[in-house]
């Protein structure tokens, strides 16, 4: 129900966007014929289903994609409302099903339920629609103000075919839909040896992707992390999976992250930042000059430098003042650990703000803070110094110099190799993997079962519009057709007394300049 209520709401909001598409700019009326909202399309098992029944589906599938085609040409239209009448023939197959196995009548708490999520729905999409086409309206604004936009919202989702009321039917009806999905796919089910071949042959082809390719698998695992970031952001789930097998070079390092005074991290961000948009400006220029043809004269510049140009003595002496107003606890840690101090300790003690909040949260929770993070020299979801200085250490155990990034200034200790491999499914990912392959099952289930009903169904087309079946013969007939004798369009001989435009004659009479 959560999912089909999702559907329903991107739709509205679909609509919503198409409607400021059609007050940007007059659409063009579809040259197709209306149909009347009682006219019989089809019948399922001799129950009619009309155009009035299917038209806010129409209306949907328009508003998501009617922007990648003409509609104003008939067989889009055509397509669009051959699309929205096998799914609600489907649909009303599934109703009649329902009825079938007594699972079509809701309790009061279901239909309550359903009312609910429509009514939270609906004034989500007047609230949208009011909010982006009246954005003027403010809580001073005049009753009669919010009333006119609340009317227009009404009106215009009531032209597409939706309204408060009709919501509630659909939440209704698809409260049924979804108990008759439930029932279709209880059957399906999966083993713990199934997930287990499913997890080792992942593991052989991912061993053959990555084992010889670091950057392969850097770069991909990369990739997956920053979906999982985008689909958090929207409260999803990206469903790619981490590679099962993982190279080896990497190594596990821990760090005290040293907060540095704002100001002086302020400056130093600032000259780093313009001294390396000089040097890429520079190395731009450089090209353009080596690209100029011989004896062309370089275009001088048309404005002066705004700021004064910065030198990379100015960025040294920055980055200098940072660890000088470090060094004494620079030194002060550095003895700690030539005396044995315990690493842990130290990152306690010195990897805090002046808020005694951790300057690195990822130290202070697990895995890390047992594990250490996991880095090799092609990393890239570290900043490169934190990557530098885990890589200087020459052996397990060793510490880096501290290296200054935009997070302050790192001191990093190699606390142990990570051995490449296969990587073992925890019991949380074998779960996952549970649920991902029972979905996949539910569904093949679901489809096959569907399928089967309906060529057990009595479904006749009136011929009122053409159906999804029609269109794919007339598609594959003309498909079939012989190439026509012409010439294509875009493909003519050219003419044999015209010169082309690039490349003319020099006039007879002009003479070479002196």
């Amino acid at each position: 129900m959560k999912q089909i209520r999702k559907v329903i709401a991107l739709l509205l909001c679909a609509c919503m966007l198409l409607g400021a598409a059609a007050l940007a700019e007059d659409a063009q009326p579809a040259a197709v014929e209306a149909l009347a909202d009682d006219a019989v399309l089809a019948t399922v098992n001799g129950e009619d289903v009309t155009w009035g029944q299917i038209k806010s589906i129409y209306a949907s599938y328009e508003a998501q994609y009617g922007s990648y085609y003409d509609m104003t040409q008939e067989s889009n239209v055509q397509l669009f409302r051959a699309v929205a009448l096998e799914n609600k023939l489907t649909e009303a197959l599934m109703m009649q099903k329902a009825k079938e196995f007594g699972i079509d009548q809701l309790t009061e708490e279901e239909t309550a339920a359903a009312e609910s999520d429509a009514d939270s729905d609906w004034e989500a999409a007047m609230s949208n629609y009011i909010s982006y086409f009246h954005s003027d309206l403010t809580e001073e604004s005049s009753d009669e103000d919010k009333a006119a936009a609340r009317a227009e919202a009404e009106n215009y989702y009531t032209e597409l075919g939706y309204t408060a009321q009709s919501l509630r039917e659909d939440y209704k009806r698809y409260t049924v839909l979804d108990k008759l999905k439930d029932m279709m796919v209880q059957d399906a089910t999966v083993t713990d040896q199934e997930i287990e071949d499913a997890y080792q042959a992942q593991l052989a082809a991912d061993k053959e992707l990555y084992e010889n390719d670091l950057a392969a698998y850097v770069e991909y695992s990369a990739y997956v992390e920053q979906m999982a970031m985008y689909a958090a952001m929207y409260g999803s789930e990206s469903g790619l999976e981490a590679p099962w097998y993982k190279p080896a070079g990497f190594r596990a390092v821990k760090h005290i992250l040293l907060p540095v005074e704002e100001t002086l991290m302020d400056a130093y961000t600032d000259l780093q930042a313009r001294y390396e948009e000089q040097q890429a400006d520079a190395e731009e220029a450089a090209a353009e000059t080596t690209a100029e043809p011989a004896g062309e004269a370089t275009a001088e510049p048309t404005a002066e430098p705004t700021a004064e140009p910065v030198t990379e003595e100015q960025v040294n002496e920055a980055k200098a003042a940072i660890f000088a107003s470090l060094a004494d606890t620079i030194d002060e840690i550095n003895q700690k650990i030539a005396d044995g101090a315990d690493f842990d300790e130290l990152i306690a003690t010195y990897g805090v703000k002046a808020d005694g909040t951790a300057s690195d949260p990822g130290m202070t929770a697990e895995p890390y803070k047992t594990n250490g993070y996991e880095v090799c020299a092609l990393s890239s979801n570290y900043v490169p110094e934190f990557v530098e200085a885990a890589m200087s250490i020459e052996s397990v155990g060793g510490v880096s110099a501290p290296y200054l990034s935009s997070y302050g200034v790192h001191i990093v200790k190699y606390i142990a190799d990570v051995p490449g491999g296969p990587i073992e499914m925890t019991e949380a990912q074998r779960a996952a993997k549970r649920e991902s392959l029972l979905e996949t099952r539910q569904g093949e289930l679901y489809t096959t079962t569907l399928e089967n009903w309906m060529k057990e169904a009595d479904i006749a087309y009136s011929g009122v519009t053409p159906s999804m079946a029609e269109l794919e013969a007339a598609q594959a007939e003309e498909a079939a057709q012989p190439e026509a004798a012409a010439e294509p369009e875009d493909v003519q001989e050219p003419e044999t007394t015209a010169q082309p435009e690039d490349v003319q004659e020099p006039e007879a009479t002009a003479q070479p300049e002196a």
